[in-house]
């Protein structure tokens, strides 16, 4: 506050005072390099101090953070406080993580979200991967691709088997992360119809193509680029996730 409060004045005795807004910025990146440079003064080492400035709005946490970032070099956590609930917390979050991120900004991150009634915090955890492994930074666990739906797919079958793939793959993980390195970076697509299903499942490590509308009940599956089975009936998500098994065990491990 007293720091806030001389900033203002001297700002407020400019022949051309700035925005408060830009005022409140500048105390805050202020109070933060202050606070790291008494902290190495008192004998805490340069590299054991990260710094972080809680803002609620996006544009403020991204200007903040690109004014600590130009003007020092201190380790940056990055979180967008009071972000909300449910989608809107989860967007808001990403779209300021996301624009520092890209431009090199930010050493460790945090989702905060208010859970629904009843909720654990999980979720937080499971967003800030997402959004490091959707941009590419790091991998946490396969990525399931998975098409949005259109006239082509009035069955919920893929909706359903790209549902239950993605649960598995996370019940699966804690063993996976133990006793098969490099898994985290598996790709498997789950897709609806023929049009766009073996394409996208041919850049997939495996990939399924359930029938869309009008088509034949069959789901090819592809694995490394190449049809290895088709796939019928009622039990194709057992099936599947027993290809899926297989395929983890034959190329990743500690001894692969």
């Amino acid at each position: 506050p007293v720091l806030a409060s001389r900033l203002m004045d001297e700002n407020a005795a400019l022949a051309e005072p700035l925005d408060a807004r830009d005022v409140m910025f500048e105390a805050m990146v202020q109070s933060a390099l202050n606070s790291a440079a008494a902290a190495e003064t008192l004998g805490m080492k340069r590299e054991r101090i990260i710094l972080s400035c809680k803002m609620s709005g996006v544009q403020d946490l991204i200007h903040v953070y690109q004014m600590l970032a130009q003007r020092g070099d201190y380790a940056l956590h990055l979180g967008l406080t009071e972000a909300g609930m449910g989608s809107k917390g989860i967007v808001a979050s990403t779209a300021a993580l996301a624009v520092l991120l890209q431009q090199g900004i930010g050493d460790t991150i945090r989702i905060s979200l208010t859970p629904e009634p009843g909720g654990d915090r999980t979720g937080e955890v499971i967003v800030a991967q997402e959004i490091l492994q959707t941009m590419g930074m790091r991998s946490f666990a396969p990525a399931v691709i998975s098409c949005p739906g259109c006239g082509r797919t009035t069955s919920t079958r893929f909706q359903e088997l790209a549902r239950d793939i993605q649960n598995y793959i996370r019940q699966q993980m804690p063993v996976w992360r133990k006793t098969r390195p490099g898994v985290e970076d598996m790709n498997v697509a789950v897709m609806g119809c023929v049009v766009n299903g073996p394409g996208e499942s041919k850049h997939a490590n495996i990939g399924i193509s359930l029938p869309g509308s009008g088509e034949a009940p069959t789901a090819p599956v592809y694995i490394d680029g190449k049809k290895s089975v088709t796939l019928r009936g009622d039990h194709i998500v057992a099936e599947f996730q027993q290809i899926l098994d297989d395929y983890v065990s034959t190329h990743y491990g500690k001894n692969l």
